[in-house]
């Protein structure tokens, strides 16, 4: 029962991360700030900014402090800061709660990752975390229904209200649910961290991965648009690249068990990587639209694999410590992908972009390949 808790809250934790990222993308046509491209740019770029900065200290505090304490704390930050974004419409406010949004939304990643490896072990970690990352990509669908549903019938202010509340009733249930430990008196070295090369592999392969994947976010919807000149059939095929995760979440547990961790990473993202470059080569409707599924089905395979993998790197003492190191270039990957894409496009055409992004997929499986582990499954 303390397992199916510590499960429920932290893919509930989440899914609420994700979904804060993403709402002001949704709100802000429908807001009565009417921003401009810029300024919705620096509301996104904010969020990165504080999310990123906490990842490290996070993940380091988790090793040490009551997790269910740091986090409830952050939960809390979420919802002060979506409720004061809706209570009080300026746009110097935004900028500011953006921020801090991200800077609360940051510790949950490492947080719940270190919860499941102190909860879990053996076999059961990976079908744990891959129960977990359902979270991801049911946040993005239901993100397209329920905030538009919430600022169309009762106002853009109530996709925040929803948030506030959500974070409370959830940081609160944390606090009272979720087991108070604590592995160790001391933060833990960050050195002793930064020298594992199981850390620096997982990091700099993520990095490269998930830089192909925020480039996909960011551009696909646009290519899509421009070659099938339809904004339903674009948007369809763009939620194909989500709508498969949330079944390939359920089995990649099952899969990584089978496999092992750096075989799994070794075959999804090769498989990842061919769907990537078929976007460059085919303008057929129904081609695309299956690589679309296809590309969604193995990319969602890759995030609990990725959990699983700084979960056991760290083991139980460094878990928290790990994986904020390892999410600190994941994220920033973000950042790095919404400068050099732009570039891309303006030099060469979308074809060439993700051409460009499949070299780079490809190029991850290098570090991959590095990784070694102490357990036979993995």
């Amino acid at each position: 029962m303390k397992g199916k808790r510590v499960i429920f809250l932290s893919a509930s934790s989440f899914f609420l991360s994700y979904f804060s990222r993403v709402t002001w993308s949704i709100v802000a046509p429908l807001s009565a700030l009417k921003t401009t491209t810029t300024e919705d740019s620096i509301i996104f770029a904010l969020f990165f900014v504080g999310y990123i900065l906490v990842q490290i200290p996070s993940g380091m505090l988790a090793d040490s402090i009551s997790v269910n304490r740091l986090l409830f704390l952050s939960l809390l930050g979420v919802g002060i800061t979506s409720f004061i974004s809706a209570t009080v419409p300026l746009i110097m406010v935004e900028y500011i709660m953006s921020f801090l949004m991200g800077f609360s939304a940051g510790w949950i990643y490492p947080i719940t990752v270190k919860l499941l490896s102190i909860s879990f072990d053996g076999e059961d970690l990976p079908t744990a975390m891959s129960i977990y990352s359902i979270a991801w990509p049911l946040s993005i669908v239901a993100s397209g229904i329920i905030i538009p549903f919430l600022a169309l019938t009762f106002g853009w202010e109530f996709s925040f209200y929803f948030i506030s509340a959500l974070s409370v009733i959830l940081g609160i249930s944390a606090l009272v649910y979720l087991p108070s430990l604590k592995l160790s008196k001391n933060i833990i070295k960050f050195k002793g961290v930064v020298r594992d090369r199981n850390s620096i592999y997982i990091s700099i392969g993520g990095f490269l991965f998930y830089l192909t994947y925020w480039v996909l976010v960011l551009y696909l919807y646009k290519y899509l648009l421009g070659v099938f000149r339809n904004e339903y059939v674009a948007g369809v095929i763009y939620s194909f690249t989500a709508l498969t995760g949330i079944f390939s979440t359920i089995v990649a547990g099952y899969i990584i068990k089978s496999l092992g961790v750096k075989r799994t990473f070794l075959l999804f993202i090769s498989l990842y990587t061919i769907s990537l470059l078929l976007f460059s080569f085919s303008r057929n409707v129904i081609i695309i639209g299956t690589d679309a599924l296809a590309l969604g089905f193995f990319r969602f395979i890759i995030t609990p694999t990725s959990s699983t993998a700084v979960a056991v790197i760290g083991g139980k003492e460094r878990s928290g410590s790990v994986t904020g190191f390892a999410n600190f270039f994941w994220q920033s990957s973000g950042i790095v992908g919404s400068i050099i894409a732009p570039l891309l496009i303006n030099l060469f055409t979308y074809t060439y972009l993700w051409t460009f992004v499949g070299v780079i997929s490809f190029l991850s499986l290098i570090f991959y390949y590095k990784l070694k582990f102490m357990r036979d499954y993995l």
